[in-house]
């Protein structure tokens, strides 16, 4: 597709960010491509997002190993991207992809597989007028511990909020906050650091509003959690198409 104008660039592109290796999770290949109930883990939020009426293009970053022979499942029309060592890399690759072509940006976790169409919807909309992100309350009490474990204080948790994906934010201010410093880079420190893009508005000084999310649209992060995937599914937590 021939990039647009982008005074005149209109709808929605969506990046999903799965480049990582997922040490973590502790199998043999990443876990965006462990098979969940019968699809891999990433496939179940790429098809929501190219089967959302508002969405008109998906891109998908994937490992540069990964990127000459993408996976077969991959829904037809879905951009295949090279991304970084650090995620913030690979969203702005996922950006530079989308230039021009779309007004407006959203950004998922592959390894958070049940994001639902209202999410997106609440998501599209909120980011209309500004980067937005969809945030959880937390019931948990919270406290603050020193360096040795020892516990300093309870924090409030009244206006403390989990943070989920997609966020959504104007393509100009994606941009924006992924252009590259003086030296051509981020820093390697800084880009660790970035582990999510409504951070990257905080230290601009970009206000970031935020959207109800869902608490079913967790994140697999540990052998633990797709247990966890594959039980609401098997129980009917979710449903089997998603």
């Amino acid at each position: 597709m021939p990039a647009a104008d982008p005074a005149t660039a209109r709808g929605v592109g969506a990046i999903v960010v799965a480049a990582g290796q997922g040490h973590r999770f502790g199998a043999s290949r990443p876990k965006q491509f462990v098979d969940l109930c019968g699809m891999p883990v990433l496939a179940w939020s790429v098809r929501t997002l190219v089967n959302h009426s508002a969405v008109d293009r998906v891109v998908v970053v994937l490992a540069p190993s990964r990127v000459a022979s993408p996976p077969a499942w991959l829904p037809d029309g879905v951009l295949v991207v090279p991304g970084g060592v650090f995620r913030a890399d690979s969203v702005r690759a996922g950006a530079a992809a989308l230039a021009g072509d779309v007004e407006t940006v959203l950004v998922h976790d592959g390894a958070r597989p049940f994001v639902s169409a209202e999410l997106v919807s609440r998501v599209v909309d909120g980011a209309r007028g500004g980067p937005v992100v969809p945030v959880i309350a937390v019931d948990d009490t919270v406290k603050r511990v020193d360096e040795g474990g020892w516990i300093e204080g309870t924090v409030p948790r009244d206006r403390l909020r989990r943070v989920q994906t997609p966020q959504g934010f104007p393509a100009a201010v994606l941009n924006r906050t992924h252009a590259l410093d003086d030296a051509g880079a981020w820093k390697a420190q800084d880009a660790a650091a970035m582990t999510d893009d409504a951070l990257l508005c905080e230290r601009l000084g970009i206000d970031v509003s935020t959207v109800e999310g869902d608490p079913a649209n967790l994140k697999i992060t540990t052998a633990r959690d797709l247990a966890l995937a594959r039980a609401m599914i098997e129980t009917g937590l979710i449903a089997a198409g998603n």
